[in-house]
């Protein structure tokens, strides 16, 4: 014998249904928010360095826009990327933090835009403070370039900024990187596109 449901059984259901539907978005922000590599001092020399190196000017876009810190908060703490390459990052905003205290008597976060700018023009003429300056100029034209499945350059804002037309075929969630990388194990033999 069937019974109608009641009314606590349907919200029951309803409940289980708004709970699986929302496990897309937590697997998402799980994939924009790896665990914490910096503590919050070193995130916030991280940002004001960025805005340094790429500051707003006309119609440039922002590091917010182009969502690049938290493309360098993925690649620190992506288990496929040489575990130096990451320390040396960290280490760098150390580093930087350090100079300011050395010459400033103040952390790099205290101090005046004028006065960032010159502790970053001084490391980089350190072999250490050029590469590191590099290495953040190359993340941030990764968050410039990266197709917006990734979580950078939010609205395709890079690439309106610079008029690319990115390649085809875009990357899709089940081909997407790190997932890609599993697919090297399956030895299939692609003759379309869309087999990507």
């Amino acid at each position: 014998m069937k019974t109608k449901p009641n009314r606590r059984t349907f919200l029951k259901g309803l409940g289980a249904t708004w709970l699986m539907a929302q496990m897309p978005v937590w697997q998402s922000c799980n994939e924009v928010s790896p665990a914490p590599v910096l503590n919050e001092q070193q995130l916030l020399i991280l940002k004001q360095s960025l805005h340094i190196l790429f500051p707003p000017y006309k119609q440039t876009p922002l590091i917010e826009d182009l969502n690049t810190v938290q493309h360098i908060l993925f690649y620190l703490s992506d288990p496929n990327i040489d575990p130096d390459e990451q320390k040396f990052v960290i280490d760098g905003i150390n580093w930087l933090n350090e100079t300011a205290q050395e010459n400033q008597q103040k952390n790099f976060t205290a101090l005046d835009k004028n006065s960032q700018q010159k502790i970053i023009s001084q490391i980089k003429q350190e072999n250490w403070g050029e590469a590191w300056l590099s290495k953040l100029l190359t993340l941030t034209f990764e968050s410039l370039l990266l197709d917006p499945l990734y979580h950078v350059n939010i609205d395709e804002t890079g690439w309106k900024w610079l008029h690319h037309h990115p390649g085809l075929p875009r990357p899709k969630h089940h081909n997407k990187y790190p997932l890609i990388l599993n697919r090297k194990k399956e030895n299939i033999i692609i003759t379309q596109l869309d087999q990507l």
